[in-house]
Parts: C-alpha cells; structure tokens; sequence
C-alpha cells in the first residue's frame, strides 16, 4: 500500500490497515483519527504534524519515524516499536505506551501527561522539558534517560514510588 491509496481508503471511510507497510512514506500532516495500524510497518516514515488522535498502533514499527508535533492522544502504542524515533514536541496525553521500545528516542517539549509508559524501555532517550505529569513509569528502564526539566507531578516512578516535584 502507499501513501494515496491509504488516503484514499481513508477518505472512503476504511479504518482497517492491519499490517500496512508503509516503510519510508511521506505521511505529514495526515489526519488518521481512530484509524486502526496494527502491527504496521512505518519505519523510517514522515509523519510530522500528522493527527493520530485515538489510532491503534498497537505493536508497529515506527522505528526512526519522524513524529515532531505529531498528535498521538490516546493512542494506543503498546508494544510498539519506537526506538531513535523523533517524538520532538508530540502531544501523547493519556497514549498507552506500555512496553513500547522507545530506545534512544527524542522525547523532548513531549506531552506525555497521564500517559501509561509502564514497563517501557526509555534507555537512552532524551526527556529534557518533557511533561510527565500523571505519568506511569512503573517498571519503565530509564537507565541513560536525559530526564534534565522534565514535569513531575503524581508521576509513578519505576519503582512504584511518587514523583512531585513540580505540583
């Protein structure tokens, strides 16, 4: 499938992309509301300023994509796979991320308020300024996570405990 005939499909009112390889597509700004990409392959693909408020994307590569300002609230995201990708300025309010593989990702300005992120592997990604307010980490690997002006408040640590420092 490439990227006219997924819009097509979309526009005729299709929401069933199951597997869809779209490895490398050119996706900006594409609005994907409530779409379902299970287990798609959107690697290396451009989807910046893309809104994919409330699409399952539920164990997709979206590995080295390109995310800036892409709207992912309430998205489902558990088990995908996320790592080096550009998540710069990406609203994820309330997404679950449970054991995403968001390895070496840049996650900087993100919005990850009340996200789930429990059992997620963020080794190594950059978290600087981003919103963890009301987050849950439990269980996440932050080892190598640049949390530097990251929000805390009613966020729950890796190991259960409470952050608040910024309530």
């Amino acid at each position: 499938m490439d990227t006219d005939e997924l819009k097509r499909r979309y526009l005729a009112g299709e929401r069933n992309f199951h597997r869809a390889n779209l490895n490398g597509s050119d996706l900006r700004k594409l609005q994907l509301m409530r779409a379902d990409l299970l287990k798609a392959n959107l690697q290396n693909s451009n989807l910046s300023g893309a809104n994919l408020t409330r699409v399952n994307l539920y164990q997709a590569n979206l590995s080295r994509a390109d995310l800036r300002q892409t709207t992912l609230n309430e998205a489902i995201l558990h088990g995908a796979e996320l790592s080096g990708t550009n998540l710069h300025r990406a609203s994820l309010i309330k997404a679950d991320l449970c054991e995403a593989n968001l390895k070496g990702a840049s996650l900087t300005h993100t919005n990850l308020g009340a996200a789930k992120l429990s059992g997620a592997n963020l080794n190594n990604a950059k978290l600087t300024w981003a919103n963890l307010r009301k987050a849950d980490l439990k269980n996440a690997n932050l080892e190598g996570a640049d949390l530097s002006g990251a929000k805390f408040c009613n966020t729950i640590m890796p190991d259960g405990s409470m952050r608040n420092d910024d309530c």
